[in-house]
């Protein structure tokens, strides 16, 4: 076994980040991920055919084509199967039909409608096979006044509420920067499925999921939308401070923006930050004396922290702050995390060969099992590098039939006949 999810299959039709990294995550988890393409139309974090390859590989030897090494879409695609459909044609959905026949769950994030347009809405893949789980990812829902609103994490940050609790105190709102939704939406998307399997293997039953990525992100800072709900108050912007805890931030350390952060939950841990620090007295300042008092006084108690650490080491202090009980970390830049020592160790960060892109470091699976190591069991595929693995696998289908389909457009590799520049 692979994972607890070892024996089951999922046909997607998932792209961009939200579907991507939901897949992902199910097939960290052991499933058969055999993801659906379409060569005229790619996925955008495939980029386009046309586009340049990444600076980064252009001395690599077997990075020969950019859209199979985009870092983005590798970076979401690890443990999945790919094979190309024409979906508008009519071989290419009695080719899908018959697919979800040996499929467990079908997950997509199409604009609404889309799916129904083509044929393949709910209805349809139930009559093929009548227990299929099918998800679908959208921005506002397939229902309601906003289902047509298009929308990425960057707008659904906002619409959600969550934009407006980041910044600091007396600043405007302000997004974070990393279309943040896409990852929470992806994580909810797994969960929903996950509890879909376990509902159809106690009644039989197979489920539509309609999962708004407004919604699991509204979700996901349910406790201020119940704060606003039951109070009418709108929690304020804090920055890096916390409702409670004080001190809670991000505090320099020695050199150009290097930081440290800090947190002190009980009394017991803001004395041992206060040792560590080399500050024994603040303990017994008035200002300081009480969880309340160092809220009441938050300013006050991060200046000083702040003069405390400026001179320090980042790492060192760190790992002296942690080993006394404080809740502290090294604020990393994103290129350190890659070497991070703990996620390495965890297997969180493993080292992945492609077969063009050639070997880097890759986010791996987060989960850890006791009876199973899901991990990197393959790259992200190559454009329809399983096509006739799959066709023939599942369908039987011969080598002359899965000519034909490349023939006519239907399947096949690289840009389409008639290809001319653009995003196909």
């Amino acid at each position: 076994m692979s994972g607890p999810l070892h024996g089951l299959r999922g046909v997607v039709l998932t792209q961009a980040w939200a579907g991507t990294y939901c897949t992902q995550l199910l097939g960290f988890l052991g499933a058969d991920i055999i993801q659906v393409e379409v060569r005229k139309r790619l996925d955008s974090w495939r980029g386009s055919y046309d586009m340049p390859m990444p600076a980064a590989l252009r001395e690599v030897p077997t990075a020969k084509h950019p859209w199979n090494c985009n870092p983005l879409y590798n970076s979401v695609n690890t443990n999945k199967r790919c094979v190309t459909l024409d979906l508008q044609a009519a071989e290419g959905r009695e080719v899908l039909l018959r697919m979800v026949r040996h499929a467990d769950f079908v997950a997509e994030n199409f604009s609404p409608r889309v799916l129904g347009n083509l044929g393949l809405g709910y209805d349809a893949l139930r009559e093929v096979k009548p227990d299929i789980i099918l998800l679908s990812l959208s921005a506002y829902g397939n229902t309601g006044p906003w289902a047509n609103v298009p929308g990425i994490g960057g707008t659904i940050e906002p619409t959600s509420g969550m934009t407006a609790l980041h910044g600091y105190e007396g600043g405007p709102p302000m997004n974070s920067g990393q279309m943040y939704p896409d990852a929470v939406a992806g994580l909810y998307g797994c969960g929903a499925i996950l509890a879909a399997l376990h509902h159809r293997q106690s009644t039989g039953e197979g489920q539509y999921i309609d999962l708004s990525m407004q919604e699991a992100n509204l979700a996901h800072i349910g406790d201020a939308a119940i704060e606003w709900a039951l109070t009418g108050r709108q929690r304020p912007r804090m920055g890096n401070r916390h409702t409670t805890f004080a001190p809670h931030g991000i505090y320099p350390c020695a050199g150009e923006n290097r930081w440290v952060a800090a947190a002190s939950e009980t009394e017991v841990q803001w004395l041992a930050l206060c040792g560590a620090l080399g500050h024994a007295e603040w303990a017994a300042d008035a200002r300081f004396a009480s969880a309340s008092a160092r809220k009441a006084n938050e300013d006050a108690l991060d200046a000083a922290i702040g003069a405390a650490t400026a001179g320090a080491d980042r790492d060192s202090l760190a790992r002296r702050l942690s080993a006394a009980g404080v809740i502290a970390a090294a604020v990393l830049e994103a290129d350190e995390v890659a070497s991070d020592p703990h996620l390495r160790e965890r297997g969180v960060i493993e080292t992945v060969t492609h077969p063009e892109a050639g070997t880097w470091d890759m986010i791996c699976s987060p989960f850890h099992f006791s009876k199973t190591t899901p991990g990197a069991t393959r790259p992200a595929p190559c454009l329809g590098e399983h096509n006739f693995e799959v066709f023939s696998e599942l369908l039987g289908m011969s080598h002359d039939e899965y000519e034909a389909l490349v023939a006519s457009g239907v399947s096949g590799v690289g840009p389409p006949d008639g290809y001319e520049g653009g995003t196909g």
